[in-house]
């Protein structure tokens, strides 16, 4: 479980490097401090994070009370994954940045087997989603000692879940049977998102992000991908996705274009 998450950890800043890599040939030459930062800059990030999924973790239960009868480990509950992602920043004012911008969450908990030569088991809960966010954020004054300078800021705004999809069950091919039982709930979600942090910037077309990011957003119409029917909880609620967590982001911006911000 933990080498297939590092390597999909390993594609996704391969790939955020890829970008940035491009984007280093687009952007335009900086000069010293944080009042000639070019208007316009992307984000490229990174952040662990925390996610909730309450009704994931009770079906991660079930299924594991189940393998036990059949003399399997359990597989772990889900807590954390990171989010890898990219954000457009406009600075509107001197203070104000307008923010947008895209990632992704993947997550999985697996049990893989091979007993014998020629058969196979595997047990597995996974989820994948793609938050959008869209909103602002606010500068304090800089504290600058020569051509560097720190803005602490705080921004909040909007984020909608979309491709949110699980995957949990198991299959099994064995020397006289095989069996594949997997169930794949998908939703979308709006919800909201708060965060804090500290822009670097440097005499340079680059300058960092440091923030701590909460958000809150949850798919709560969450449909089985084959039957589109609604899906519930065993005690009647309606079963909902839920990757509301808090995380640490680190980002490197680089600015492209504009006149500097008054």
């Amino acid at each position: 479980m933990r080498v297939v998450a590092l390597r999909r950890a390993a594609r996704a800043v391969a790939v955020v490097g890829v970008v940035f890599t491009g984007l280093m040939a687009l952007a335009a030459p900086g000069r010293a401090d944080e009042q000639r930062v070019k208007r316009f800059g992307i984000a490229l990030y990174a952040m662990p994070t925390s996610m909730a999924l309450d009704d994931l973790n009770q079906q991660i239960t079930g299924l594991n009370i189940f393998t036990a009868a059949q003399n399997l480990a359990p597989i772990d509950d889900i807590h954390w994954s990171a989010q890898f992602g990219m954000e457009g920043r406009y600075s509107i004012t001197r203070h104000w940045t307008a923010v947008a911008g895209f990632g992704t969450i993947k997550a999985n908990s697996t049990l893989d087997l091979l007993p014998q030569v020629g058969q196979h088991i595997l047990v597995q809960a996974s989820i994948k989603t793609v938050p959008l966010n869209l909103g602002a954020a606010y500068y304090f004054n800089p504290k600058t000692s020569g051509d560097f300078s720190l803005r602490p800021y705080l921004g909040a705004g909007m984020v909608r879940l979309v491709e949110t999809k699980v995957k949990i069950g198991g299959e099994a091919v064995l020397q006289d049977t095989s069996f594949t039982s997997f169930a794949r709930p998908q939703g979308e979600g709006v919800g909201w998102y708060g965060e804090g942090g500290v822009h670097f910037m440097f005499p340079s077309r680059y300058s960092i992000i440091l923030n701590g990011m909460y958000r809150h957003a949850k798919a709560t119409q969450v449909f089985e991908e084959n039957t589109l029917q609604r899906l519930y909880n065993i005690d009647g609620t309606p079963y909902t996705i839920d990757p509301s967590g808090f995380g640490i982001r680190l980002a490197v911006q680089i600015s492209l274009f504009g006149k500097p911000a008054q």
